[in-house]
């Protein structure tokens, strides 16, 4: 299902089906951060991302820019948190 992502099946978190055209969105928006962030689409980062993607879009965020903008603000939290003080 979400191989084209990069990503490791989920466990379902949500019982919204994904069609092909939400993972042909949800691969757009996947491709775009691996690009901005310089990741492997294989990378351990941007498995983790790409789940969370997947849970964001199936908790109801559609709009491939809101899913972009939360993927970036959810990375940016990430980091933020790793780097010292």
């Amino acid at each position: 299902m979400a191989e084209g992502i990069g990503v490791r099946p989920l466990r379902a978190s949500s019982s919204t089906p994904l069609l092909p055209e939400d993972l042909v969105a949800l691969q757009r928006v996947f491709d775009r951060l691996c690009n901005e962030y310089r990741w492997s689409r294989t990378s351990a980062q941007a498995q983790r991302y790409g789940r969370m993607l997947i849970e964001e879009y199936q908790a109801g965020t559609r709009d491939e820019l809101l899913l972009l903008i939360a993927g970036r603000s959810f990375i940016e939290s990430s980091l933020a948190q790793k780097r010292p003080a």
